[in-house]
């Protein structure tokens, strides 16, 4: 099928008709200077992508009506004009329009003769509908143009009896074989959305939501780019009067119903761009601090502290300014024109699927979208919403640190749209009643909001254990009535290189962790010499909390405290799970992760061709997401991976003398640059826990055959192990991953199934050098877990704070890396350290006094090091 040539047809069959007798009707020729005069007027305007690809959606004999909100000859000229340029469907008919003006001479002739005729006949103008104009028209194929509302409509179909155009519409489906398809659009000439404060041009020449005649004509001339074309999702007539719950109803009712549909999903698109009414920080404040929960808490604040209400009052107003942010569309536009400039010259691309993009505009109509990025560096709010907003969205509120509401930059970051918040709220209970208070009004005015379910951004690379006291908030201010749906969205960030890398090894090798502040963004100007290749937004499938609801059997219920906890951390394992499936593989991480694996020093060519080839078969095989680059032949990405870490003195050729790069055989890993080639392969390390786990299992079972069922133990114990470092798949269990595992070690050529025994397998011939290598991913945690068993065993229970035992345990690494007892730099991570206490203190493991248990978990972790060193 072939759909160009069936858009083809249909602009065929209707520049054939050229006996039609009315206005409404638009020929396709209206004139060479007309038509010159609507193209140059228009031909700015720019066309929603996925428009083509909705009209391709739809059956083949559907009539296709198009659905604006208001009656505007504007946009009706606008749609005739850009969709015949773009070869679409356009509109010719117009339902309740009448355009004298562009008509032929001849035709606007035998319009007015006819009238005239039928005048002295009946004394009356025929009417287009009575005259079954309309009908005969849809019945053609041709395609229309329906307003929905306009200035006397309501007197008109009320008091004056003229026909409505969607009963109309209704009556001629219940008697057509083929498919009406009502398709909404929408004509933006702003992505600002409406303020309650009107400037004067505002009340001179209308909003720029809906500018008047002089405003919308300065902006088609002056800015036409600033006008775009959406659309939204179509109705198919014949399906909507097939409803079970629309059979039998009369056609009345269905029209009213439909309208309001429509309406309602018209005005819900457009705030999915534009986003919410802008109220004035007073409003904002005024309305926080009345909610009736915060009144009454504030009630009892005053007379337990002995205070008068207006002094609680002013506290409270002063949790708001500390807290809230001050949104500002004409400032986020600026600052998008010189972050676009920005972002070009510190990377060479920002790629993302636009096809996720325009998934998540739709389900922003249920509700407010709660977008969930993994943090890997400072830039990611930046480049979240620079690409939200260049994609007709609305920035997001941005969960922020307090630390960044330094002087100057916290009042800008406050006007594109970050709120702050301190990172603990103990002891301060009537803060964080104002805080719960501002988010409730947040979600309730409809604004999208970004979290970072982290809550920090990751030092070592990989994702971290979910915080769920942002999260938590969120679902309370919920279900006390802010909104009527949430849809939380996982987001993947990769970056081929991330430019707050060097802050990030000297903390996690235990250096102090700078306090942001406006010296460090004048020094930070320093990033601008380098170039620091791509960025990746992978956005995953929207997951709505009424359909988690109904899926638990929740919908309408009142939950308890427990209840909502308990789906606070489903959805919480959701979406880390959700974001590690999102994580995309770059070239930085592949080769990263090849030369480390296995602690060596020097690795061959041929070793390291070895591995790649191992983990790209790994990746089909288990439908990893691998950037393009990769997935369009790996070789030569590859290649530009090594002479950038060349480049940078991470890596080096063993033959440093040798001019031909041919004779280099083999790459010398720097010593002293091993934690950052370990940052880059955490970054994609959750796509190689399942093949390590399942390697060491087999590796256990020390044979060349097993049963799957075998593996299960093994595998669950070392998911317990490090469920401190890795985020456990919620929706399945261990034995269910290693089977799966299992099967994509058949893919990538490690084991082979028994020809006569079920579930058993052999080990191929390469498929040993595979698995040491899959599980050499995991090696420097369990050297990181050894060396925080050394601090336990000499130091007893609570002896020191935890900044004290970080610091000790990076002293004791070091020394064993001197000494040799561990071999891997890398291993000396405080970030595993950290992990490391709390699983251990966890497992009854606090100190000297808990030796046996001590000696228990390092046999463990000996006994798994020593199935990879073998």
């Amino acid at each position: 099928m072939n759909k160009p040539s069936r858009f083809a047809g249909w602009i065929q069959k209707r520049s054939e008709n050229t006996e039609n007798l009315f206005t409404c009707w638009l020929p396709r020729q209206t004139g060479i200077f007309s038509m010159f005069i609507l193209r140059r007027l228009f031909s700015g305007i720019r066309l929603n992508p996925d428009l083509k690809a909705t009209l391709e959606d739809l059956p083949d004999n559907a009539v296709i009506v198009y659905v604006s909100k208001t009656k505007s000859y504007f946009e009706f000229l606008c749609y005739y004009t850009r969709y015949m340029q773009a070869k679409l469907p356009y509109p010719q008919l117009g339902f309740d329009c009448s355009i004298r003006f562009l008509q032929p001479v001849g035709r606007l002739f035998r319009i007015a003769t006819a009238q005239v005729r039928f005048f002295l006949r009946h004394f009356s103008f025929r009417d287009p509908y009575r005259a079954g104009f309309i009908r005969d028209e849809i019945d053609k194929g041709t395609t229309a143009f329906l307003p929905l509302v306009e200035k006397r409509d309501f007197y008109r179909r009320f008091i004056k009896s003229k026909t409505d155009p969607i009963r109309h519409l209704i009556d001629i489906q219940q008697t057509l074989e083929r498919p009406i398809c009502v398709l909404p659009q929408l004509l933006f000439f702003s992505k600002h959305p409406a303020t309650t404060m009107p400037t004067m041009a505002d009340i001179f020449f209308g909003p720029p939501q809906k500018p008047g005649k002089l405003r919308r004509l300065a902006t088609l001339f002056r800015k036409p780019g600033n006008i775009f074309i959406e659309v939204s999702d179509p109705i198919n007539l014949k399906r909507f009067l097939e409803l079970t719950e629309n059979r039998g109803r009369s056609t009345d009712y269905l029209a009213l119903k439909l309208r309001r549909d429509l309406l309602s999903q018209i005005n819900a698109h457009r705030k999915s761009i534009t986003g919410p009414i802008i109220k004035t920080p007073e409003e904002i404040k005024q309305e926080i601090l009345t909610g009736e929960e915060l009144r009454q808490f504030m009630g009892t604040y005053a007379t337990r502290r002995e205070m008068t209400i207006f002094q609680t009052h002013r506290e409270a107003m002063g949790y708001v300014d500390e807290i809230a942010a001050n949104y500002s569309p004409s400032f986020i536009n600026i600052v998008h024109r010189v972050l676009g400039r920005f972002l070009n010259t510190l990377f060479e691309s920002v790629t993302f699927s636009p096809e996720a993009l325009s998934t998540i505009k739709r389900n922003s109509r249920k509700g407010p979208i709660i977008f969930m990025p993994a943090h890997k560096s400072h830039m990611d709010s930046l480049l979240l919403s620079f690409t939200l907003y260049d994609n007709h969205m609305p920035c997001p509120h941005i969960f922020a640190g307090k630390n960044l509401a330094f002087w100057p930059m916290g009042p800008l970051f406050r006007r594109v749209g970050a709120f702050f918040v301190r990172r603990s709220f103990k002891g301060a209970v009537f803060y964080a009643k104002v805080f719960v208070a501002y988010i409730f009004q947040v979600l309730k005015e409809g604004f999208n909001v970004a979290v970072y379910i982290e809550g920090t951004r990751s030092r070592s690379g990989k994702l971290l254990q979910p915080q769920l006291g942002m999260l938590s908030i969120l679902l309370h201010a919920f279900f006390e009535g802010a909104c009527k749906d949430l849809v939380f969205v996982p987001v993947f960030i990769a970056y081929d290189r991330i430019p707050d890398e060097g802050s990030y090894l000297h903390e996690i090798s235990g250096g102090k962790k700078t306090a942001e502040n406006f010296r460090q963004i004048l020094r930070a100007k320093r990033i601008l010499k380098n170039r620091y290749g791509r960025v990746h937004l992978n956005f995953g499938k929207p997951l709505a909390l009424n359909d988690v609801l109904a899926e638990q059997g929740l919908t309408g219920a009142a939950l308890s405290a427990k209840q909502q906890n308990t789906l606070c951390r489903d959805i919480g394992a959701r979406m880390m799970n959700a974001i590690d499936r999102q994580t995309m593989v770059t070239p930085q991480s592949l080769v990263a992760g090849a030369l480390l694996s296995g602690g060596r020093e020097i690795i061959s060519r041929k070793e390291l061709g070895f591995r790649i080839e191992a983990s790209m078969n790994q990746f089909w095989a288990q439908g990893s997401c691998v950037a393009d680059t990769l997935a369009d032949g790996h070789q030569s990405a590859v290649e530009n991976a090594l002479y950038h870490y060349r480049g940078r003195k991470f890596i080096q050729w063993v033959d440093a003398k040798a001019k031909d790069q041919a004779r280099h055989n083999a790459w010398r890993i720097v010593e002293n640059r091993r934690n950052a080639l370990d940052y880059y392969k955490n970054i994609s390390i959750c796509h190689f826990v399942p093949p390590a786990f399942t390697a060491l299992a087999i590796l256990e079972k020390d044979a060349f055959q097993f049963s799957a069922a075998d593996l299960h133990d093994t595998y669950r114990r070392l998911q317990d192990l490090f469920c401190e470092e890795f985020n456990a798949d919620p929706n399945h269990p261990p034995a269910y991953i290693a089977r799966k595992t299992v099967k994509t070690f058949i893919d990538n050529s490690i084991l082979v199934p028994h020809p006569a025994m079920p579930d058993t397998y052999n080990l191929s011939s390469e498929g040993f050098r595979k698995l040491v290598f899959f599980a050499g991913y995991i090696q420097p945690f369990l050297e990181s877990y050894r060396t925080a068993l050394v601090y336990f065993a000499k130091n007893r229970r609570n002896h020191h704070h935890k900044a004290k035992m970080l610091k000790k345990m990076l002293a004791i690494g070091n020394r064993m890396y001197r000494q040799g007892e561990i071999r891997l730099k890398e291993s000396i991570s405080k970030a595993n350290y950290d992990n490391a206490i709390g699983f251990f203190t966890k497992n009854g493991v606090r100190g000297s006094e808990d030796e046996e248990n001590c000696r228990r978990w390092n046999d463990t972790l000996v006994h798994y090091q020593n199935l990879i060193l073998r």
